[in-house]
């Protein structure tokens, strides 16, 4: 719900989690049309600078955030602990630099010493732990899985299917008696992407001197989950502060004056929210706006402006059909992977690409992405168009034409509605495209736009209303998949506990080798070992079809020639942002 995210939900949902996205971005790699920006010795100081953006903003808390804009403002006025580095992904030291013990299992982190609040109070380990604690307590966050690996905390979190609430404390996180901007978390086992998950910008800090006080003991979730200072923060530790919010028209972010790292050049960053993806070209055009990604549809047309640089590189992210396997409504069809694997043949991915994104993407047919280590190097079924074996495997389940052209079983339609967020106008037309070759197969199918932040709600809580859904995942720094296609990460509504499982597909050989890349029995995290079984994953995944993959496109990313120091990344977009600044 609109990058895993570890490194933003996705759902929704997020560098530290995977982010449910209305829109992606990935990592620069040559091509005929991107080009470096020039780093001047001198920059100049002063100026805004304007980002286009679809969706609004949701939340100013990176606890609660779970889509792309909410992400994006919360990564530009709270900084994480460790940063990614652009092109690689690899971690480095941002707010903490780290050790590691030689058992593999304790973190050791130090808070560097000129990190402040913006009201000038240092940034501490109990900061850390504020974080931490609310993650424990909120009813609203998708990361608790983040954490579950730290020592004590499925006894210290509520609200959760591991979580037992019955410890007031974390007994994995302990502060240095000696030093306040020290502190070490010991992990119950190892853990390979422990790193990533204890210490994204999404895990915090927060302030304790402004947040504690909704998380005293006793303190019920609602206390955190509705603090006004989740909407308008008031004290900060990124580049920039948070100082105006008109919903559905922008977001205003000022230059943090004491920011550790050096005040920004710019006095402003500004989220524009526009109705369309076209408004974005058309204020790239115009120079009202600053960078922004494009349509494929608009690359032409944009190559011909000459104020401009153009920036193009595969996402690391994908769009992807998810099918609702547990939706009441569908269940009997999408509840079996003979129904699921028609669908793949049948809905002709090739001809939306080329339709939709001017064959700007790579067709997917399992999680892992073309810039990931993990990314799939056995042979998997593609899935190529092939009417004739879906009509097969839909025969085969049961399923028959009746005398209105539609398909049945045991006297019920095949009836199916494909949900996408509203206004993305290639995902609205995927949609429809989708819907139209099922219509071929004799599926009763059609798409159905909705506004992003409650189609999000809806993805995250598990709602069963939902029979087929076209989003986004924006992917993160390291590629372990456990918060997407773990069943433990399936939302129960009757529970009221959320997750980002929810197409509801659960496979204990998929879950063993979600849990063997993330936790190996012989204590080998290398890239090799755990590659083996994102390879079973993938072929698992592959042959069940709980999505229709769908494609990872190129991300088309335009920026003012204005603009120094711009310098995007597949992990980052925004890594030196401090560092930017206006050509006058």
């Amino acid at each position: 719900m609109n990058r895993r995210e570890r490194w933003r939900l996705a759902a929704v949902l997020v560098a530290g989690l995977v982010v449910v996205t209305a829109c992606s971005t990935s990592t620069p790699s040559p091509s005929a049309t991107a080009t470096i920006a020039t780093v001047t010795p001198r920059p100049e100081q002063g100026g805004r600078v304007v980002e286009g953006a679809t969706s609004d903003l949701v939340t100013a808390q990176p606890v609660l955030s779970n889509d792309t804009t909410s992400s994006r403002v919360t990564g530009l006025i709270y900084d994480g602990l460790i940063g990614l580095d652009a092109r690689t992904g690899e971690p480095r030291p941002n707010l903490a630099s780290w050790t590691l013990s030689s058992d593999g299992l304790s973190y050791t982190f130090t808070i560097d010493e000129k990190a402040s609040w913006s009201d000038g109070k240092p940034i501490v380990a109990q900061d850390v732990l504020t974080a931490i604690t609310a993650v424990a307590r909120s009813s609203r966050t998708v990361r608790k899985p983040m954490f579950q690996d730290i020592q004590g905390f499925n006894d210290f979190c509520v609200g959760a299917k591991q979580c037992s609430g019955s410890a007031q404390s974390l007994s994995g996180f302990a502060l240095d008696g000696g030093d306040p901007k020290k502190f070490t978390i010991k992990l119950a086992r190892l853990s390979c992407p422990a790193l990533l998950d204890i210490a994204s910008a999404a895990a915090g800090p927060i302030p304790t001197h402004v947040f504690g006080k909704y998380l005293a003991a006793g303190s019920p979730p609602e206390d955190f989950d509705r603090a006004p200072e989740n909407i308008a923060p008031t004290v900060f530790s990124g580049p920039f502060k948070l100082s105006e919010w008109r919903r559905g028209e922008q977001v205003v972010l000022t230059r943090n004056q004491s920011y550790w790292r050096g005040a920004p050049n710019v006095d402003e960053f500004v989220v524009k929210i526009v109705s369309k993806a076209a408004a974005i070209t058309d204020g790239l055009k115009s120079g009202d706006i600053t960078f922004g990604s494009i349509r494929a549809q608009d690359l032409a047309d944009m190559q011909s402006v000459s104020s401009v640089r153009i920036t193009k590189y595969q996402s690391l992210g994908y769009d992807y059909i998810a099918w609702h396997t547990r939706s009441p409504s569908v269940s009997l069809a999408l509840g079996d992977k003979r129904v699921r694997q028609a669908f793949a043949y049948g809905i002709d991915m090739e001809a939306i690409i080329q339709a939709v994104l001017f064959g700007e993407a790579t067709r997917q047919v399992a999680h892992h992405v073309p810039v990931e280590w993990a990314y799939p190097s056995s042979p998997l079924e593609q899935y190529r168009y092939d009417t004739n074996k879906a009509a097969a495997l839909l025969r085969e389940a049961g399923w028959v034409r009746g005398t209105d052209g539609i398909l049945a079983k045991e006297g019920k339609r095949l009836a199916i509605t494909i949900s996408t967020n509203a206004l993305n106008s290639e995902r609205e037309r995927f949609a429809q495209m989708a819907a139209d070759d099922l219509k071929r197969l004799g599926v009763d199918a059609r798409a159905k736009p909705e506004p992003y932040e409650g189609l999000a709600t809806k993805l995250i809580t598990g709602d069963q209303t939902l029979e087929a859904t076209i989003i986004g995942w924006r992917l993160g720094g390291d590629p372990d998949p456990f918060v997407i296609w773990h069943s433990s990460q399936i939302p129960d509504p009757t529970k009221g506990t959320t997750g980002l499982g929810f197409t509801g597909f659960s496979n204990p050989e998929l879950d063993d080798a979600i849990e063997a890349g993330r936790h190996p029995g012989n204590g080998d995290c290398s890239v090799a070992s755990r590659k083996k079984q994102y390879e079973k994953v993938n072929k698992i995944l592959n042959e069940h079809q709980p999505y229709n993959f769908g494609y990872s496109s190129n991300v088309i990313v335009v920026s003012q020639r204005s603009l120094q120091n711009f310098a995007p990344g597949s992990f980052s977009t925004l890594h030196n942002v401090h560092e930017w600044w206006i050509k006058k």
